[in-house]
């Protein structure tokens, strides 16, 4: 995450690259966590 930058960010949603494919399964067993974690952060109103 430390290589992350605004710049970078910016650039990567305005061209959309890179691409990154999730396989179908491994995206499915990643959503339960996700929603999960999303729950939590509104939960505490962060």
């Amino acid at each position: 995450m430390k290589l992350n930058t605004l710049e970078k960010l910016y650039l990567c949603m305005k061209y959309e690259v890179p691409e990154v494919i999730i396989p179908r399964d491994l995206a499915e067993k990643a959503l339960l966590p996700l929603k999960r974690m999303l729950e939590i952060s509104a939960s505490h109103g962060l």
